[in-house]
């Protein structure tokens, strides 16, 4: 199998120059979290921007300003174990797919892999020695700008949200927080002094500037407001292609795992399934 084959071809990218608005709107129409970037009026690939790149940059407009230039990218005639190594290394969740180095034709992320190759495996490998056993959660009642700092600090990409039994009601991830952002308008006062040529007096005068800026910011709502509410578990003894087939079915890119109890202990994300498929199947065959 090669890239080709599991990539995304009809890919949705925007154009520099462009502004924050622009590529905004594209993730909210389209639902998606991850945008090439390409040079106006080509396919030349120039950058890619993600959702993580507007909240962290929450006043700049700018497109060029706001996206990753020069990204990493993968030939479309890529094998997927290929595709796979690289990923693993760099723990990149998308990847631009080129061809001639530098034309757009596709995107290919760790969802096309667990979709198209993990889903129809028919090895018995169990996720448990992939789940990650520290779980990153926030109350309910947590202000969305806390939530939202408390998981940039802990480099999450989700939060599983607790009430106040400490028991698992919903989960939070950055495109929950990008949909509940609001742009905002400022107007900001710029004063220059304005003095007179005289030696013995000065005009006691400014110019003034008043100036408007747009800023992206969240509200102060408690996190129970934005979460998904209805938290879909896997089992720690699922294999690796009924976890992936779950991910697939719920188009999810991460599940909270529980034991045979029924008791939550950890959690399981693209990142961590691909690399249990890496290990224990793909690094055994050729090609």
């Amino acid at each position: 199998m090669i890239v080709e084959n599991i990539a995304n071809r009809n890919v949705v990218y925007v154009a520099v120059p462009g502004t924050r608005d622009e590529v905004l709107d594209v993730m909210r129409r389209y639902n998606i979290s991850v945008v090439p970037v390409v040079k106006k009026g080509t396919k030349t690939l120039v950058g890619i921007i993600t959702h993580r790149d507007l909240m962290e940059k929450p006043d700049e407009t700018q497109l060029a300003l706001l996206m990753k230039r020069d990204p990493m990218t993968i030939s479309k005639n890529a094998t997927l174990k290929e595709l796979v190594e690289l990923m693993l290394k760099n723990n990149i969740f998308h990847l631009p797919v080129t061809e001639n180095e530098k034309t757009l034709v596709g995107l290919v992320s760790l969802s096309d892999i667990v979709r198209k190759a993990i889903t129809v495996e028919k090895e018995t490998v169990t996720i448990r020695p992939f789940v990650r056993h520290v779980i990153i959660a926030v109350w309910e009642e947590t202000p969305l700008p806390v939530a939202y700092m408390m998981m940039k600090l802990a480099k999450a990409t989700v939060l599983h949200v607790l009430d106040d039994k400490g028991k698992l009601v919903g989960v939070i991830d950055e495109s929950d927080f990008l949909k509940a952002s609001e742009v905002i308008s400022e107007e900001k006062i710029s004063s220059i002094p304005s003095t007179g040529e005289g030696t013995d007096w000065s005009w006691d005068v400014s110019s003034i500037f008043y100036i408007m800026t747009k800023r992206l910011n969240l509200p102060e709502k408690p996190v129970k407001e934005v979460m998904t509410k209805d938290v879909i578990t896997v089992s720690e003894h699922a294999t690796l292609s009924e976890c992936a087939l779950k991910m697939m079915k719920f188009d999810l890119d991460q599940l909270p795992v529980k034991n045979a109890k029924g008791e939550l202990v950890g959690v399981i994300n693209e990142l961590d399934l691909v690399r249990g498929y890496y290990e224990t199947v793909l690094s055994k065959r050729n090609g």
